[in-house]
């Protein structure tokens, strides 16, 4: 994916992170839900504007999970931030849920722009992010 806007020449990718439990809940890593659906037509006109990072959740260390989700948050300056919906419709996730989103609220007060965004499943990460987004 390009760095670059091209219709602006400089303008940079949108950084998305993507918080997943599909590797434990399906065996598919995050990064390949990213890629399969941002390969997709509906997003052939407008991949080349973010920059999208899959971030894989572990349900089962809730204490690893929370701490590597604040090592990544921390990494790079995000402009939004999608849980996904695996996170949100499990009721054994709840507690995991609350916290990471508690973290992510603590980082959009420090930075408002941030976007929180909230996906239907594994075929709408585009249109969440477009939504969010508009191009």
């Amino acid at each position: 994916m390009s760095n670059n806007d091209e219709s602006s020449g400089n303008t940079e990718c949108k950084a998305i992170l993507i918080l997943s439990a599909s590797h434990h809940l399906v065996g598919h890593p995050v990064s390949e839900v990213v890629k399969a659906d941002w390969e997709k037509e509906k997003a052939r006109d407008v991949a080349e504007k973010f920059d999208n990072v899959g971030f894989t959740v572990d349900p089962t260390d809730l204490s690893g999970t929370l701490k590597t989700l604040q090592q990544t948050l921390q990494t790079r300056s995000w402009d939004g931030v999608i849980v996904g919906w695996c996170m949100r419709g499990h009721v054994e996730f709840t507690v995991l849920f609350e916290k990471m989103v508690a973290m992510i609220v603590r980082l959009a007060i420090l930075q408002p722009e941030l976007k929180i965004m909230f996906c239907a499943g594994p075929d709408d990460l585009v249109e969440t992010t477009i939504r969010n987004f508009p191009v």
